[in-house]
């Protein structure tokens, strides 16, 4: 890199004056995908817990792999340093080149020879070893040049993707790194993507301090699969704080359903439509109400979509992305009846401990940390494949029993207190980066 990478501890500004270092005790690098930015919905699950590590350490800088997108205001401290997307953007021609010279490409092909036979896969194998080769010399510059003793930072990536193999790799150089990492859906469950393949995972857990799971289920699922580093693996659930109301129920004969989530093919908000479209269909004395909030580029093929499969008794509303502090003020000054989450693999969705927090049971699939969350006592638990049928009916009991769905708001809001507050999460959480930090 041409520019001094002192600039990495400030906000992009260089006319910003030099940092004292020798008054820092510990500086947590937080590696995103895009957050600070927009393009990727980090916001929804990053944003309360910076509050947190702010006052855990003297600083906290994010560090995302991409700058695309609008740029958000984050916490008033937090640092933003941009040059790892500028680092690995900028030798995006010399992908290959890295990926060549990497031990670890050639240790997976003789892990997975099948690969080579591929094309997909091994296009993945190769990106992943070149861009965790470029992230462990961005590392090592900057701990060069920045002049700060890796026994004063904690590297944390969010997604245990290809920068944490590539923190990792840094240890090489540099053994007093300590590297952790969260890990949730996409980066996890390894058969979400093609040939159940996942580049460099037992060496990228080799180089890793502590893993932590969203899910309990996340946690046994990694056990299973890697026994041999089960002492790097913790539960850390995520939460979200006090909404400071309870959502009120619907009153008028209209049955109102809320969903989140980006539009993609793994969250299936397409059968979603259909579930809804079949209850109403069934009972057309019924008016039902769908808001999705969450943006992709199939939004506008699916509202075309619901133009023509609703019924005259179903209105369909698709308003793109909102903050989290939209959504909460939609809860606050509209009656929900129920949430719904299809998803085909999830980790502890966000999405649905914000409709919890506010008393709002949930259907969902029973699939990752779903079957954690939500339960017969404050929702209903689909099958991890449903049909539009048991869709349907899940949306109907909940509408025809007054009394028991009174209960279920009730449990709702208890399991959202009891294990997915973020006051009691992300200071247990803060409390265990620092035991990593000090062992």
């Amino acid at each position: 890199m041409k520019k001094p990478l002192l600039n990495l501890l400030q906000t992009g500004d260089p006319s910003c004056p030099k940092i004292d270092f020798g008054d820092i005790h510990l500086i947590l690098l937080l590696f995103t995908s895009t957050f600070p930015y927009d393009n990727g919905g980090e916001q929804t699950f990053l944003s309360r817990e910076l509050d947190y590590l702010k006052k855990a350490f003297d600083r906290v800088i994010l560090v995302p792999r991409m700058c695309d997108g609008n740029r958000l205001a984050v916490v008033d401290g937090i640092e933003v340093d941009e040059s790892l997307a500028a680092f690995i953007n900028s030798n995006r021609i010399n992908t290959f080149f890295h990926a060549v010279f990497s031990l670890n490409l050639y240790k997976d092909i003789i892990r997975r020879p099948s690969i080579l036979f591929h094309q997909d896969p091994l296009k993945r194998l190769i990106k992943f070893t070149a861009t965790a080769d470029l992230t462990r010399l961005w590392v090592e510059n900057w701990l060069e040049r920045s002049d700060i003793h890796a026994r004063s930072c904690l590297f944390y990536t969010y997604w245990f993707d290809d920068i944490a193999m590539g923190i990792g790799l840094a240890k090489h150089r540099y053994p007093e790194i300590r590297l952790v990492s969260r890990a949730h859906g996409f980066d996890l469950y390894e058969e979400r993507h093609a040939f159940n393949y996942w580049p460099c995972r037992p060496a990228a857990l080799a180089l890793l301090d502590r893993l932590f799971l969203d899910s309990e289920t996340g946690r046994q699922y990694i056990s299973q699969r890697y026994p041999q580093f089960v002492n790097k693996y913790s539960t850390g659930l995520l939460g979200v704080s006090p909404a400071g109301f309870i959502t009120s129920r619907s009153n008028d004969g209209v049955f109102r359903i809320i969903s989140c989530s980006m539009i993609v093919p793994v969250k299936r908000v397409d059968l979603i439509l259909e579930g809804i479209a079949h209850a109403a269909r069934q009972n057309p004395g019924i008016r039902f109400e769908w808001h999705h909030f969450g943006n992709g580029i199939t939004r506008s093929a699916l509202q075309e979509y619901a133009n023509t499969a609703s019924p005259s008794n179903m209105s369909v509303h698709l308003p793109g992305y909102s903050t989290p502090q939209d959504l909460f003020q939609f809860y606050k000054t509209h009656p929900v009846d129920v949430f719904i989450n299809v998803s085909r693999s999830e980790g502890t969705p966000v999405s649905v401990m914000e409709a919890m927090s506010c008393g709002i049971p949930v259907i969902a699939t029973a699939v990752g940390g779903n079957q954690e969350i939500v339960s017969p006592k404050n929702g209903y638990l689909l099958p991890p494949t449903p049909s539009t049928e048991e869709i349907a009916a899940a949306l109907l009991e909940m509408q025809a029993d007054s009394e028991t769905v009174t209960q279920k708001r009730m449990e709702s809001y208890s399991t959202w207190q009891d294990k997915y507050n973020a006051d009691t999460n992300f200071q247990s959480f803060t409390q265990s980066l620092h035991q990593v930090r000090n062992e």
